[in-house]
């Protein structure tokens, strides 16, 4: 028990602040490495006269052109139509091309005023017809469809509605 007192004790003896061993303070002159600086009254005034009447001109360079690119893109698609939501008929979705082809050229043959398009997106062919911003409508012509395609789905979609 006693090593143990002693050893707390020789432990918070060791922890004790110490002196410092020097008491000057540091200091160091870069006063030589400052630029000279001179400013006159006169032309401080002028200067703050000068920026104040000039008229205002937008910036311009390679990034202000970039973004005018972009924002006269979006112009164009804006003003060639908007983007809706609306419901689309899905008659076949799977791996085969063979099949979405046949299940296309069967649709023209049923539904060839559905406009039945297909697309990939990897590793599926999806086939799909008809562009309906009604709900009502999409279901009567989803009800024709299936008789004809069993496995026929109405998907809600965004799309690009055009205007004539």
């Amino acid at each position: 028990m006693r090593t143990y007192r002693l050893v707390i004790l020789l432990f918070l003896a060791a922890c004790k602040a110490t002196t410092p061993t020097s008491t000057s303070k540091y200091s160091e002159d870069l006063s030589i490495h400052r630029k000279a600086l001179s400013v006159d009254k006169k032309d401080s005034v002028n200067v703050s006269q000068e920026l104040v009447s000039e008229p205002y001109t937008p910036l311009t360079g390679h990034i202000s052109m970039e973004l005018d690119s972009i924002a006269k893109i979006a112009y164009l698609e804006n003003k060639a139509g908007k983007y809706v939501d609306g419901h689309i008929i899905q008659v076949y979705s799977g791996n085969s091309r063979d099949e979405a082809n046949e299940a296309r050229s069967k649709m023209y043959e049923f539904f060839p005023e559905l406009e039945p398009k297909i697309s990939y997106h990897q590793p599926n062919f999806r086939v799909k017809a008809g562009r309906f911003t009604n709900r009502l409508k999409a279901n009567r012509v989803y009800e024709q469809v299936k008789e004809e395609f069993p496995k026929a789905l109405l998907i809600p979609e965004r799309f690009l509605q055009k205007y004539e």
